[in-house]
């Protein structure tokens, strides 16, 4: 997950530091960054085990015992297989529901909907979401398990040793260590891994760089080390945590072990795979040769849902879909245009607004209805939301809301657009069906199912009498099979089960005779068709060389729109199906075994306690010119508790050897508390200062600060908050802008409003806006000589007129006022490009950027010292305004130039740029440009 995006806590923490340090009235809110907003404020409890300390909030407590029971039995396992006894109990942490994952403190940074688990290094805790799924539950306690008993190990072995960790294995072993030893090689793995082979994608571990962070790098990894035990015993993977001690590098860990080079095992490996996956050219299909291409022009495109046509004369299937773009997900419609031809068009755009934060992409499918019109489920705050769609108008006819309802998925408009049947998670975190009626004298919202097991992907039949829908209940071992239940009466049947895999993502035919669906029963995802009634006969439609997935009839019943994973891209495929002329598969009783708990945890819970716990501690660290400009001693020290919703930060300076003075008057340093516990994060400190940047000499001088400061922040939704803050300090040896020197008592009051829905790629922001507006102002309590005021805004907009080309635009103003105030200074690497610093100044001033950037070189690859891909090559062509005004007159300075730069977005870049200035903005410097360097973000 990208880490530039900052967010609330972050920006709260980074600007309070700030704030105490500099001890100046000009602290005020300054930043942009999407917010990680707290909504639920939760009760925590604990249940302790001989290997586990278990947190939960209070309405997830019956899964908690559940849970506990079965993580603890699985570290008395791994005990056993990594040769070891923890040293002290692993904190795990459970969250009933993906949405409450999401709003943890435990780190800072965003979580991606796309992150199944986390365990973090620093004091490791273990965080778990639950998703309704029992058995993915616990896979995905036992893979963060793994990471937990991994770390734990290599401290161990090092630590008998006496040796310090100096290196850390690869993440491709790290996540395939954790999938090999917490799952079984299931279907979803299979299809990708005989896709990417059969593709020519798949890479052997030595040269698996591009596959950092995907899901097939923890595939790949599970399969390595699968054929590495299936070779050398599974203790012969465990031996190699045993060995790091020995080794300096990864590499050298396997001639040590098993007396081969990883160079070696690596090619036997990958020959392998394609031993195996090579005769599935023979005995599989691709897309393209069974079906029709619906061209789409992305790389992703999930949850097609079929529309009925607009004109009886139109030829073009119209159907809608999610896709994701430039950092966002679109609700995408495809019809005819007036030519004729397909046209497609954009209904809403999700992850750029307070009402569509996040359409769950690759969990949730759009419902839709006889009518044209759609129905989706969007995150909105905390919780998720559904909206009704017109397809023509694009508008939105009416959105619902449940108080009691976290997670909503799949949803349906029943016949008539008079209700809809939908998946749902509760704050307990069971996923169950419900249904939403909008029409006089109906309840608003009915529960359709009530148990512990994972019921999801609705499908309302022509007649509107049963919900088809998938489950893992009737003692299918975690698998899912096909149900039906009856909306008159409420009971539920059977409609088939699976000998093995997963029967899911059921939907009916028009004329309601048969159910399309998707199923694993064939070793991969491919798709079915049976007959509506319980127990009919089941025949295949496809045998895909890779997974597929989504099947939708169209509305005349004549095929079938359906998603395929093909070289690693989704795309939109229809295929024409007649179920009368498919052969009956046969179909054998699947072995019973209930997947729910049956034993709960007994012993009685504890409050939660608050346990600060050490997050950092490191010396020479420099914030900013106020902790010693680098020159002077400095350290610091973060403390917090286990939630991570308290913090305290201790900074401490001493800048004696930069001033020559006395070395116990010299210390400076910062007490800050943070709490985030809930919506409203706040915070208060105290410090001493000593020293401070003046702008007006260029130089750090020595005044010293002492006083204390409090501050708070609150988002009302991931894209706006707001911030404010007051300091109260006396200042000794004060330098007034009158060349006196004095002691006085200051206030300040700060104020700041910020916006961001930017949307990020890897090489930076690609569309949307940041933007922020603060004041501050400071009052000499002592004698009204350094009374001043600063207004501060910015606002940032990126739009993209072609694929890879983005034009980047930056407007500021500054504005001082009061019988102290400090100047503004223009020019520089960053804020109005130029070779000098400083080049005008005053106590107003504004500038204006524009600058377009390009791609010049991507995917560059080094062979040496390893296979190491180089971050994108940019161009840039930019052009730069300021205006400066005093009492005195006006100054301007103008700027035409041009660049390349390594790096940009979420890395600080290395930037090279030829500039010309003008003066008077008309006539610009004539001889060849002036090179500048630099090393900053990229605005």
């Amino acid at each position: 997950m990208p880490r530039h995006r900052t967010h609330t806590t972050a920006s709260l923490i980074l600007a309070a530091a700030l704030a105490l340090l500099m001890g100046s009235g000009q602290a005020q809110a300054q930043s942009f960054g999407k917010n990680k907003v707290h909504y639920e404020t939760l009760e925590w409890a604990v249940l302790e085990t001989p290997h586990l300390r278990l947190h939960y909030h209070a309405e997830e407590e019956s899964l908690a015992r559940a849970l506990v029971v079965f993580a603890e039995s699985t570290c008395v396992e791994f005990d056993s297989r990594f040769r070891m006894g923890l040293d002290k109990p692993i904190p795990l942490l459970i969250y009933s529901t993906h949405h409450l994952f999401q709003q943890t403190n435990v780190t800072p940074s965003f979580i991606s909907e796309a992150t199944g688990g986390l365990t973090e290094l620093i004091k490791g805790r273990v965080l778990v979401p639950h998703n309704g799924s029992w058995a993915r539950l616990r896979w995905v306690t036992r893979h963060e398990l793994v990471h937990a008993y991994m770390l734990e190990k290599i401290g161990q072995v090092h630590k008998q040793r006496k040796r310090a960790v100096g290196w850390l294995p690869p993440l491709w072993f790290i996540e395939g260590l954790a999938e090999y030893a917490s799952t079984s090689w299931d279907a979803e793995a299979e299809g990708l891994m005989r896709d990417m082979v059969c593709s020519r994608l798949a890479t052997p571990m030595l040269r698996s760089e591009p596959l950092t962070g995907t899901v097939a790098m923890y595939k790949h990894g599970q399969s390595f080390l699968m054929w590495y035990a299936d070779r050398f015993g599974d203790d012969a993977v465990f031996d190699l945590l045993e060995n790091m001690w020995r080794s300096d590098t990864f590499e050298s860990l396997f001639p040590i072990t098993v007396g081969r080079t990883l160079h070696e095992l690596d090619e036997e490996w990958f020959e392998s795979i394609r031993v195996r996956y090579y005769p599935a050219v023979l005995t599989t299909k691709r897309p393209a040769e069974v079906a029709k291409s619906m061209g789409e022009p992305s790389r992703f495109n999930l949850g097609p849902r079929a529309l009925p046509a607009v004109a009886d004369s139109d030829t073009v299937i119209r159907y809608c879909w999610f896709a994701p773009k430039d950092g966002a997900v679109d609700l995408l419609l495809r019809e005819q245009g007036r030519n004729g031809k397909p046209r497609i068009r954009r209904l809403l755009r999700g992850g750029a607004s307070a009402a569509f934060e996040s359409f769950h992409l690759f969990q949730n499918r759009p419902g839709v209805s006889r009518t044209g019109r759609i129905v989706v489920s969007a995150k909105r705050g905390g919780r998720d939301a559904l909206y009704v769609i017109d397809s023509g108008s694009g508008a939105v006819e009416r959105s619902l809301e449940f108080s009691n309802l976290v997670a909503i998925h799949d949803p349906v408009l029943v016949p008539g657009d008079t209700a809809i049947v939908f998946s749902a998670q509760d704050y307990s975190g069971r996923g169950d069906l419900y249904r939403a009626r909008w029409s006089k004298g109906a309840p608003p919202l009915e529960r359709l199912t009530h148990d512990g097991y994972d019921d999801l992907e609705p499908s309302i039949s022509p007649d509107g009498r049963w919900v088809a829908f998938a489950s893992d209940r009737a003692e299918l071992g975690g698998h899912y099979g096909l149900f039906r239940l009856s909306l008159e009466d409420g009971r539920i049947e059977p409609i088939g089960a699976p000998p093995s895999g997963d029967d899911r993502q059921p939907v009916y035919s028009p004329d309601g005779a048969w159910i399309a669906f998707r199923s694993t029963r064939g070793g991969t995802s491919d798709l079915y068709v049976r007959g509506a009634e319980p127990a009919a006969d089941v025949r295949r439609l496809t045998t895909m060389r890779g997974p597929v997935s989504d099947p939708d009839w169209t509305f005349d019943g004549r095929g079938l729109l359906f998603t395929a994973q093909d070289e690693v891209t989704f795309r939109t495929w229809f295929l024409s199906v007649d179920p009368d002329t498919l052969p009956v598969q046969l179909e054998r009783e699947p072995e019973r075994r209930d997947v729910l708990p049956r034993v709960a945890f007994q012993e009685p819970a504890r409050p939660y306690q608050r346990r600060m716990g050490l997050d950092l501690l490191q010396n020479g660290f420099v914030v900013d010119p106020g902790a010693g400009g680098g020159t002077g001693s400095s350290g610091a020290v973060a403390f917090s508790d286990l939630l991570g919703n308290e913090q305290f930060t201790l900074l401490l300076a001493n800048d004696s050897e930069q001033f020559g003075t006395d070395f116990w008057d010299s210390w400076q340093g910062a007490l800050s508390y943070y709490n985030l516990a809930q919506r409203l994060n706040y915070g208060v400190g105290v410090f001493r200062l000593t020293t401070l940047y003046d702008a007006d000499f260029d130089e750090l001088r020595r005044e010293k600060r002492i006083g204390a400061q409090a501050f708070a922040s609150y988002p009302f939704n991931r894209f706006v908050r707001v911030e404010t803050g007051i300091a109260v300090r006396h200042v000794t040896d004060h330098f007034f802008r009158d060349g006196t020197l004095g002691t006085i008592d200051q206030v300040t009051n700060s104020l700041g409003l910020a916006f961001d829905d930017a949307r990020w790629t890897w090489d930076g922001p690609v569309g949307g806006t940041r933007a922020f507006v603060s004041a501050a102002y400071t009052r000499d309590l002592t004698l009204g000589k350094a009374d001043f005021a600063t207004l501060i805004a910015e606002a940032r907009h990126y739009r993209q007129p072609l694929r890879g080309v983005i034009l980047a635009s930056r407007l500021t103003g500054q504005l001082a006022s009061g019988d102290d105030v400090t100047r503004f200074y223009l020019g520089g690497p960053t804020r109005v490009r130029s070779a000098e610093r400083r080049v005008i100044s005053g106590i107003r001033t504004f500038t204006m950027q524009e600058e377009v950037r390009f791609p010049l070189v991507r995917g560059l690859v080094l062979g040496f010292p390893g296979p190491w891909q180089l971050p994108t090559i940019g161009g840039a062509a930019f052009a730069d305004g300021a205006w400066a005004w005093d009492r005195h007159g006006q100054e301007q300075l103008g700027v035409l130039g041009f660049g390349f730069y390594l790096g940009g977005g979420v890395f600080p870049a290395l930037r090279w740029n030829w500039l010309w200035s003008s003066r008077d903005l008309r006539r610009f410097e004539a001889e060849k440009p002036r090179m500048l360097f630099s090393i900053a973000y990229n605005y």
